[in-house]
């Protein structure tokens, strides 16, 4: 397969099973940990072979592995979502949806915006159709916002955590960027051993920019992460009931 035109920053690869775009400094690392094990089948699926493998729920089965020279990477495979994600799935009729992740994570981590930079993206071909998966730098023991609170973690542990949740949504709204997919799931959390909670965000292809500091962003960035930690209360993965989520948001976002 010929690679498509690559992004700025990136090298367009030929591959046996597709082609990638990928950063020169991750080449090497990331081409030899793939065929030690085997070049012939997508990255994703050699990820989860490793002994050391991490699985991360989400809409597409994600996974991480330690890879020698760049520390652990996450492979994610790239799905529709919504109601065209039932009919097309991880099927893509261009590498359009890989640029503008690409795009948007250049743009965000230049305003200084948590965001897990992007290593390579690879596409297989499957007949007319494209299936894409991203390469990203793991966030050392980082847990979704999901996985945190169901975790039931401590008074002083949930205040730094919900804080620094708070403070990437005074980012976005400050920056103007709306997330139309803010889920739960998409805000990863990480404390480095002896600093302050860091709030990521992540699955950024849908990021859009606005107006820097319309209140409209803020507002449309809220509505779209209460919806999610609704739904997830109510099937059950915050280990709190849906009524406990009012209590949640005024500790996330306290009246002034």
């Amino acid at each position: 397969m010929i690679p498509p035109s690559s992004p700025a920053g990136y090298q367009g690869l030929h591959l046996s099973v597709g082609a990638a775009w990928i950063l020169p400094a991750a080449k090497k690392p990331i081409l030899a940990a793939w065929n030690k094990m085997d070049p012939e089948i997508p990255l994703s699926r050699v990820a989860r072979r490793h002994p050391q493998a991490v699985f991360f729920r989400g809409r597409a089965p994600v996974v991480s592995f330690p890879c020698s020279g760049l520390g652990e990477i996450v492979v994610r495979p790239c799905w529709h979502g919504g109601y065209w994600g039932r009919l097309a799935r991880d099927l893509y009729l261009s590498p359009e949806r890989a640029k503008r992740e690409i795009a948007r994570s250049v743009d965000l981590r230049s305003k200084k915006i948590p965001t897990p930079q992007i290593l390579a993206v690879l596409f297989y071909p499957a007949g007319c159709f494209l299936r894409i998966e991203v390469v990203t730098a793991a966030i050392p023991a980082g847990r979704d916002l999901v996985s945190f609170l169901s975790s039931r973690p401590g008074p002083a542990e949930r205040k730094n955590a919900l804080g620094a949740v708070r403070s990437l949504l005074s980012s976005l709204h400050r920056h103007g960027f709306v997330h139309p997919d803010l889920n739960a799931r998409n805000i990863l959390l990480s404390q480095p051993t002896r600093g302050r909670w860091q709030a990521w965000l992540l699955d950024v292809d849908a990021v859009r920019s606005e107006r820097p500091r319309s209140a409209s962003v803020d507002t449309a960035n809220r509505n779209r992460l209460l919806r999610s930690l609704l739904k997830r209360a109510r099937l059950g993965d915050l280990g709190m009931p849906e009524s406990a989520v009012s209590s949640l948001w005024r500790e996330l976002f306290p009246a002034r």
